[in-house]
């Protein structure tokens, strides 16, 4: 294997195990792990601030259209509820329903596992070494992204 494609395809196998792993979990609710990384905001968040479509986008680094797409879905499923800002009128606030409340403890449990299953077989410090190394790799690849570097 070429040595310049190894880490990044590493990485990439990495992602895609674990969206696929989240998504078989969260099937029997009928979300994805986008729209249940959505939704977990929402519910983490709302009891402190007013949460906006724009702050998942932020949030979850999404585009406009897949907030959209996400928040749509979200609602249909009655999980939320999107309301127009009453100081500005082109600000969508987000709220979770009932429904959406009951969801809490099982996307934190399911949050839990991934996270068990991802270090499982490291040491404290291998933990933590790990935890460190993800976050370089997520810096220099968002610093490359914003100093606009093809």
């Amino acid at each position: 294997m070429d040595k310049h494609y190894y880490f990044p395809r590493k990485v990439i196998m990495l992602g895609n195990a674990v969206t696929n792993d989240r998504n078989r979990k969260m099937q029997s609710y009928q979300l994805t792990c986008t729209q249940s990384d959505a939704i977990r905001y929402i519910l983490k968040n709302s009891e402190k601030k007013q949460v906006s479509a724009a702050d998942l986008m932020e949030q979850l680094g999404l585009s406009q259209s897949t907030v959209a797409g996400v928040l749509k879905r979200l609602e249909e499923k009655e999980l939320i509820l999107r309301r127009t800002s009453p100081e500005d009128q082109r600000k969508v606030l987000l709220f979770p329903t009932e429904k959406g409340l009951e969801l809490r403890k099982i996307l934190k449990e399911n949050a839990r596992h991934t996270e068990e299953t991802l270090i499982r077989g490291m040491s404290e410090e291998e933990v933590i070494e790990f935890d460190r190394l993800l976050s370089l790799a997520l810096e220099n690849i968002n610093k490359e992204f914003e100093g606009g570097n093809p």
